[in-house]
């Protein structure tokens, strides 16, 4: 590592997407520079022009000699920040850290974060990390959660809406995605034990939450090397308004249309494409019809927020 790469090691990046929560982050912007400043940090901001921008801002930055690396936005920035991290291969050399300003923040409650800026930095500064799982499908990373069917519907709706945001959007989506329910027909393996569903959704969770706060997979824990899947299998309308509010608090697993299974691998065939998203992101993939996604082996150092005992 040459001179500046050295230099560059402790010094931080953050990346800034300006249009994340609709347009919160950039708002925030000269607070954040403010902040920075006043607590004493060596660091480059970098404003985000497009999607995936972040990638491609993150791997110019690691190849820097930056190993501090911290994402101030939502769900997708975190996505995009991450993948970046893990398309380097130097995941087991960088700090990850997260600013939650994005209209969701799922992943920023398994680290006990909320969006003020101050409380943010400052955990940043206090140095607590933890090796947090990072899951991939084909060639795409995530680290908080991935839905199959419904859900996936649910947030390619979610992000056509421009007028709302957190969860009045997100439930806005699902009357919008109700109207034109579909059941899907899945071959699934977990664990080695194969079976077939007629499914509403699955949710397989790193983290606790999804979609701005549905608890899909409330035992959810991010660093334990397993996902925990939530399986709901198709219902009728009366059945769904009955059940999806009662994932808000994690409930809905006492339903017995509701299968909560854990897995590090599983594999899912259709005879037609299923939709999928994850941290928010709808990705374009190449096998639609054959899913395979896994946990790797390789972990990503992360802050978070110690909890006062």
């Amino acid at each position: 590592m040459n001179i500046l790469h050295k230099k560059n090691k402790n010094r931080w990046l953050f990346i800034v997407n300006s249009l994340a929560g609709r347009g919160k982050t950039g708002r925030i912007l000269n607070e954040l520079i403010r902040e920075l400043n006043a607590l004493g940090f060596d660091y480059e901001i970098e404003v985000t022009k497009a999607p995936l921008h972040a990638i491609e801002i993150t791997c110019e930055y690691v190849k820097k000699g930056f190993r501090k690396i911290v994402a101030v936005g939502g769900d997708g920035t975190v996505n995009e920040v991450v993948n970046g991290i893990m398309k380097s291969k130097k995941a087991d050399e960088i700090q990850f850290g997260v600013i939650p300003e994005g209209g969701g923040n799922d992943f920023a409650r398994n680290l006990h974060l909320d969006s003020n800026i101050e409380k943010g930095l400052k955990v940043l500064l206090h140095g607590d990390t933890k090796e947090v799982d990072v899951g991939r499908i084909e060639d795409n990373y995530f680290i908080n959660a991935l839905g199959i069917g419904f859900d996936a519907e649910v947030a390619a709706n979610s992000k056509a809406i421009r007028f709302l945001n957190g969860l009045p959007r997100y439930f806005l989506a699902i009357m919008k995605t109700l109207l034109k329910l579909k059941a899907r027909n899945v071959q699934i393996e977990i664990n080695d034990e194969k079976f077939e569903r007629s499914i509403l959704l699955m949710s397989i969770g790193n983290g606790i939450s999804a979609g701005s706060g549905f608890l899909l997979t409330p035992n959810a824990i991010i660093d334990d090397g397993l996902y925990d899947i939530c399986i709901i299998r198709a219902l009728p309308v009366f059945r769904i308004f009955k059940l999806l509010p009662t994932a808000i608090k994690g409930e809905h697993i006492n339903y017995p249309e509701v299968e909560i299974k854990q897995a590090s691998t599983i594999r899912i065939k259709s005879d037609y494409p299923i939709p999928v998203y994850y941290d928010g992101e709808i990705p374009v993939l190449k096998h639609p019809l054959e899913l395979k996604i896994e946990l790797l082996q390789q972990k990503l150092q992360t802050f978070y927020r110690k909890l006062e005992k």
